[in-house]
């Protein structure tokens, strides 16, 4: 399989930024943009990978210590759906779209509502990855 080069607009919209961020990482020296026998300018994917777990690294924790969950995605709730014993809620973090179902005890309990900053956590011993 060959290494991915991305547009810049892919890369932008993998990391979770703006193309104009993408464009002054590359002016900044933090990304280097190369230009395809079509003109645009490309991200190379490992390198971008790369950057993905800088910022990662550089980003401040908000997982409480007390958890051995480490996949945590911060968003905002866009969507909630309720009956009496259960609740659907979708959280957008970034460009994922995160849906849970918990109790509706445990939405009241949390105060959960649409336009909360939430953050979903994720422990499973099987995930699948796809091209």
């Amino acid at each position: 399989m060959t290494a991915t080069t991305l547009r810049v607009s892919e890369a932008a919209a993998l990391i979770g930024v703006s193309d104009d961020t993408i464009r002054r990482w590359a002016d900044n020296g933090r990304l280097e943009l190369t230009k395809a026998p079509n003109g645009r300018l490309t991200v190379d994917g490992v390198q971008l990978a790369a950057l993905a777990q800088e910022l990662a690294a550089e980003a401040p924790s908000t997982a409480p210590s007390t958890t051995s969950t480490r996949n945590r995605l911060t968003g905002i709730i866009t969507k909630i759906t309720r009956d009496t014993v259960m609740a659907q809620v979708e959280l957008q973090a970034g460009p994922f779209r995160l849906v849970s179902l918990i109790s509706r005890e445990a939405l009241d309990e949390l105060g959960l509502e649409v336009g909360t900053v939430a953050a979903a956590t994720v422990k499973a011993t099987s995930v699948g990855i796809s091209l």
